[in-house]
This record gives C-alpha cells, sequence and structure tokens, in this order.
C-alpha cells in the first residue's frame, strides 16, 4: 500500500468531490477514481458511496478513515525528522512566516542574515495557520516570523515591534463608518481567527465580556479577508495586515479599547538549530537601525 493512495483517500474524504479532490491533488478526476477504486480493491473494502450526484463515506470508510490519518501523521513526522537531519548538514535554515511576519522588515531581515552568514542555505515558506505553531514546535522549522503577543510553551519568544490592530468588517457593514468601535458590539457575529493559540485574536481579549463565537480559522492573511468580505464575519488585523493584504470587500476601524499586536521571531527553547538565535538577534539589529514599521513601536 502507498501512501499516496491514502492521502488521496484522505482528501476525498475531506472534500467528498472528485473534481475539488483532485484540484487539490494536482490530479486528473479520472486518476483520483482509479487511485480509490485500487484502494478499495488492495484493502477489500468499499470506502466510498457513490453516484453522479453524491459523494459520502461508508461506515468502513469512516472507520479507516482515522487509521489512516494517523499513518499520514506517522509519515510526515518521519520526513521532517529526515528533513531536519538534512538541513543540519547543509547548514540550513528554514524560515516560516505566518501572515504578514514582520511586515516591511521581513526582507531586510533575511537579507541582512544571508549577508552575516554566506554559507547558511536560506528556505523560506509561508506557514499555514490551520498547523498553528506544530511544525515549530515539531522541528519542521527552524524559526518562524509571526504575530505573537503571548510567551508559548517550549517557545523561545523575541519581540521586534508592537503594532496596533484594527477590527476588520465587511464592506458595508453597519460600524465600518464609525470612528471607533466597542469589541462588544460584534461579539454576537461569526469571528474568523489566524490560529487560537493567542486569544488576542478572538474579540481582543476582553475579560469583562463572555467571548465571541469564533466561526472559523484561516489558513492565511487572504483567506481570513475573503471570510470577512463573503462570509461576513469579523476579525482583528494588525495595520501592517491592512497595508500589505488589502481586499476591496474588507473595511477596517479602529477598536475603543486599543490593542497591540507583537511581531516576534520564534523557535524552539531546547533542540533549537544554532542559527535560530543568531536569527533573532539580525532581526532586532536591523529593526533598531532601519527607518522601521509605520505606526510600530521598535522593541528594545
Amino acid at each position: 500500500m502507498e501512501l499516496r493512495s491514502l492521502r488521496h483517500f484522505s482528501a476525498l474524504a475531506e472534500t467528498l468531490n472528485y473534481r475539488v479532490a483532485a484540484e487539490r491533488l494536482h490530479l486528473t478526476q479520472p486518476a483520483l477514481t482509479r487511485s480509490i477504486v485500487a484502494l478499495e480493491r488492495e484493502l477489500g473494502v468499499r470506502l466510498f458511496d457513490r453516484d453522479k450526484r453524491h459523494v459520502a463515506l461508508t461506515a468502513e470508510g469512516a472507520e479507516l478513515l482515522e487509521r489512516a490519518g494517523e499513518v499520514l501523521a506517522d509519515a510526515d513526522r518521519l520526513a521532517a525528522a529526515a528533513d531536519a537531519i538534512t538541513a543540519r548538514r547543509r547548514d540550513e535554515v528554514r524560515v516560516a512566516l505566518y501572515g504578514v511576519a514582520l511586515a516591511e522588515l521581513t526582507h531586510p531581515v533575511i537579507e541582512a542574515f544571508c549577508e552575516r552568514y554566506p554559507h547558511a542555505m536560506i528556505r523560506v515558506h509561508e506557514a499555514d495557520f490551520h498547523q498553528g505553531l506544530a511544525p515549530l514546535l515539531a522541528g519542521e522549522c527552524d524559526v518562524a516570523l509571526l504575530c505573537l503577543s503571548v510567551d508559548m510553551p517550549g517557545l523561545t519568544r523575541v519581540p521586534i515591534f508592537t503594532e496596533p490592530v484594527s477590527l476588520a468588517l465587511r464592506k458595508g457593514h453597519p460600524l465600518a463608518s464609525a470612528a471607533a468601535v466597542d469589541m462588544a458590539e460584534v461579539y454576537d457575529q461569526p469571528w474568523v481567527t489566524p490560529h487560537p493559540e493567542d486569544d488576542l485574536w478572538v474579540g481582543g481579549r476582553q475579560e469583562d465580556h463572555e467571548a465571541p463565537t469564533v466561526g472559523s480559522h484561516a489558513r492565511s492573511p487572504l483567506d481570513m479577508a475573503l471570510k470577512i468580505a463573503y462570509q461576513h464575519m469579523v476579525g482583528l488585523m494588525p495595520l501592517s495586515g491592512v497595508r500589505m493584504f488589502q481586499h476591496p470587500g474588507v473595511e477596517t476601524v479602529a477598536p475603543k479599547e486599543p490593542l497591540d499586536a507583537v511581531a516576534a521571531v520564534a523557535y524552539r527553547k531546547t533542540g533549537h538549530s544554532p542559527a535560530a538565535p543568531a536569527f533573532a538577534e539580525v532581526a532586532r539589529r536591523v529593526a533598531r537601525r532601519a527607518a522601521g514599521v509605520p505606526h510600530a513601536e521598535i522593541s528594545r
């Protein structure tokens, strides 16, 4: 049995749509159909009930899906461990960018690190909010650049700057033209957040009010903007996000009680790459001598 077949099974089980699953897997629909049929034949179990209009997991398929997920997760962890070994051998530094990362400082910081350590091989990728900080904690990346306003167990957080946060609403929302908005006024509406670990993003951590309902966790800033614009959710965005990820269907307004987000460099407290603290120090130096990020206060 190939892991590829299990990934095909998992994708179809998640979407219950051959076209969508095939696009996600970069396959043709006939190829995905053949893969599922071959897996069913190999397992001796019918995984899906399907006709021309509907696809549904069978009871047996649902039972096997959980186990398939465990197998794929184990395979991903094994691949991450091998990747980490390879990275150490190559002097490779894997940098994950969450959302706006360090805003306008992101590129200067990475360039400065490359100049300071010319033998290091930098790999930069956009992080998926749905995975949270698990890839960093698991060693799948060495350094994360992100908005992280609280300390997290197992991580070293090096603040780079602090910036204000705005409330993001769909264009035409009754409160979008207000000078400032009390968060409690939109607590009855579904919220979209970038990640659940930092409760700043869920209503601004207003402890004297009941927490709002989270309608969705976004995968990326664009995903967040789409849910605000077209699913009429509400959310919070740092001002750098407002600048860098503008969307015509999203408007922002200041909260009545000011909120701040902390842009930081983060890495594992134990077992981290030797390059991680050096990267954080380069980021601090660049921030102190650069023109800075608009409306932000540089950490000292």
